[in-house]
């Protein structure tokens, strides 16, 4: 079976997940916004690196946030036949540094029942440079 495209007028979990990681950037104080689209117990692995449940996620996130003054990212979500939303996305981004970056990855995200992110996994197609 062949993934589905969603309408554009739907939002999707992806899709609040990435917009809210490029509010949380441009408003530090956002990063909350960031953190509710996962579940209490949720795995996020960027690359080979897990982090689980809460306190892991916000870390990584904070130190994330904190090492970017802009970020824009671009992406397309679809809803795979096993109920997982795929996301393709590239970014270009301005670190705290100065330093600019471009980067772009596929991520797969399965969720909870109330539509959280309960495991996201990230693999770059473009490692940040």
């Amino acid at each position: 079976m062949k993934p589905e495209k969603e309408h554009a007028n739907m939002t999707l979990t992806m899709d609040r997940y990435i917009a809210a990681t490029d509010r949380a950037i441009a408003d530090k104080s956002l990063l909350e916004e960031l953190l509710a689209v996962f579940a209490p117990e949720a795995v996020v692995q960027i690359a080979d690196v897990p982090f689980r449940g809460t306190e892991a996620i916000r870390e990584f996130y904070a130190q994330f946030v904190a090492d970017h003054a802009e970020s824009k990212h671009f992406w397309t979500t679809t809803v795979l036949p096993d109920g997982r939303q795929r996301t393709e996305w590239v970014c270009a981004a301005r670190k705290t540094d100065g330093s600019l970056i471009t980067i772009a990855g596929i991520e797969h995200a399965q969720l909870d029942s109330q539509g959280r992110i309960a495991d996201l996994h990230n693999e770059f197609t473009r490692p940040p440079a």
